[in-house]
């Protein structure tokens, strides 16, 4: 049940340092913002979920300031080079948490990403190629974009490039100016006066004073960049109306446009740990000055970085230590990944290997097996049994509230995969015989099971892995173009061929030990091509696991 805030209750609540927790009895309450400025309850709507605030070091509860529209910002990437796995865990991850919100909690979700083609990166990697800064980076944009799409990561409603809004970028900057926010250095750089806002370093608990000595042309130590005068004559620029002319900082730019779209307060920010200081400290401290409010963003999300195995630092194109979104798919597939992005929480590091992966395809084949094995119990190739029909109920009953629960509880998935691998086991030991018939409340129960196996398919649809009916809606393109092969009909056919030469070994006295082989063959042969068969008393059905290995393709 979602609960609305009276405007006095909101604002008592904000005036209090403490905020009540829902979700766990003997949880401790959130500490209290400390001196640096710390989070504030916003007023709207209770959501019943609880995420975790850097700020205060625990977590707090989600309120909506209009649920029927929820802000989304996240910061995309510069684009220089290949995108690795590193990048992709935090967009697999973000896309994980909004598909969540968007999907099971039906949220209105309007989200954004920025594109950074205008960059230090980008204009080094240009001298070295000899090719234009804008074709480079809009090149390694299009890579970026398929990269998603073969992740099936879900593309912002709105996306914006930062070479294409410098206007923007400049009145935001003009704006600051106005404010006393900023100053402009002999140069014609311009830089955020660091001591002009009282809040800065609540994101990372950090004073001002902790920086170093002031680099030339900068007030304060901590001053950053909002514009960077040109060098040299070849880098891209633009005329400013302060003097001069140059290009954007980096922190600038999504401040900028971020609040082109959603104006001065954005519910969500999402990017990766190392982005929250200084970059997202920046932004919060640029838009807290240009609009004159003590909070932006009401939720910043930060995804834990991901390392290779075996090495302490994050994964990064200057340490020479990727791996390739390419790369990472001639192993494995986007589903494998994902699941292992779902089993690690979303705010922790991620020790990438091939033990990891491996463990993620253990899963999902999980998933996959017991979908084949509900869809032929209820096809009637497994004999029916008598179950217990209370303890089922009860078992739905739990089984939906944990999972609800657990993303509630800062979008824990991993513990929702838990939940739902602990329902299948216990469902699959039903059907397979396993457990004799219910003396107990018997019933055939076929409407819980389906309920059940109905519930964790559209689960994992709406984590966003593909559906576990596998192939149902692939097919084979052959040589001639005009023609199609039904897979799925296919391997029925075969099944079926194979059922009857089953029967025909087993028939009579003596088993046909020569024709069982044969079966086994076939099984053998249809399972080196990722076609797992599961024999039953009244037939036999199958799930496809492609096999991957380091020389394959991705297709």
């Amino acid at each position: 049940m979602l609960k609305l805030c009276r405007l006095e209750e909101c604002m008592q609540l904000r005036s209090s340092q403490w905020w009540p927790r829902k979700l766990s009895s003997g949880a401790e309450p959130a500490p209290p913002a400390s001196a640096f400025g710390g989070w504030q309850r916003p007023c709207g709507e209770d959501t019943g979920i609880r995420i975790y605030n850097h700020s205060v070091r625990g977590k707090v509860p989600l309120v909506l300031r209009n649920p029927q529209m929820v802000t989304w910002y996240t910061c995309g990437p510069t684009v220089y080079d290949k995108t690795h796995v590193g990048h992709a865990s935090t967009y697999v991850k973000v896309d994980i948490i909004q598909r969540i919100l968007r999907d099971h909690f039906k949220y209105n979700l309007v989200t954004a990403m920025n594109i950074t083609d205008v960059d230090d990166k980008i204009i080094k990697r240009s001298r070295e190629t000899g090719r234009n800064w804008l074709e480079l980076a809009h090149a390694y944009d299009a890579e970026f974009k398929e990269n998603m799409t073969w992740l099936n990561v879900k593309p912002p409603n709105l996306r914006a490039h930062v070479s294409a809004n410098i206007p923007v970028i400049q009145r935001f900057i003009d704006q600051l100016l106005v404010n006393k926010q900023a100053y402009v250095a002999q140069d014609n750089s311009v830089y955020f006066d660091v001591s002009k806002y009282a809040n800065y370093g609540k994101l990372e608990k950090i004073s001002k004073e902790a920086h170093a000595v002031a680099e030339m042309g900068k007030r304060n130590a901590a001053d950053f960049a909002l514009w960077k005068a040109q060098k040299e004559e070849h880098e891209p620029s633009w005329p400013a109306s302060w003097g001069g002319a140059g290009r954007p900082g980096w922190h600038i730019e999504c401040s900028a446009i971020a609040s082109m779209f959603f104006g001065n307060k954005v519910d969500f920010h999402a990017g990766g740990l190392d982005l929250r200081f200084p970059h997202h400290e920046n932004e919060e401290a640029q838009c807290c000055a240009h609009f004159k409010t003590d909070q932006w963003v009401n939720y910043w999300l930060h995804t834990g970085q991901l390392h290779l195995q075996g090495e302490e630092q994050k994964m990064s194109k200057s340490l020479g230590n990727t791996v390739t979104v390419e790369q990472l798919l001639q192993k494995y597939t986007a589903d494998e990944f994902r699941m292992a992005c779902l089993l690690s929480n979303y705010r922790n590091a991620m020790q990438y290997s091939d033990q990891l992966m491996l463990t993620a395809r253990q899963t999902l084949r999980k998933f996959k097996n017991f979908h084949a094995d509900l869809s032929a119990y209820m096809q009637f190739q497994k004999p029916l049994k008598l179950l217990d029909q209370g303890a089922l109920q009860a078992q739905l009953k739990h089984m939906v509230q944990e999972f609800d629960n657990s993303l509630r509880d800062d979008f824990d998935t991993a513990r929702c995969i838990a939940v739902l691998l602990d329902q299948m086991s216990s469902i699959s030991r039903c059907i397979n015989e396993q457990q004799a018939d219910a003396q107990q409340d018997p019933a055939h129960c076929l409407d819980l099971l389906l309920a059940a196996g109905n519930f964790i398919s559209v689960a994992m649809l709406n984590f966003g892995i593909s559906p576990l009916a596998a192939l149902k809606q692939q097919q084979l393109q052959p040589a001639d173009a005009t023609a199609r092969v039904d897979i799925n009909a296919l391997i029925a056919d075969v099944l079926a061929i194979r059922c009857q030469l089953r029967e025909q070994a087993v028939n009579g006295n003596v088993k046909n030990v020569e024709l069982l082989a044969l079966c086994d063959r076939l099984r053998n042969l249809l399972q080196r091509h990722g076609f797992s068969v599961r024999d039953h008393k009244k037939g036999s059905s199958w799930v496809y696991n492609p096999q991957k290995s380091a020389s394959s393709s991705r297709n």
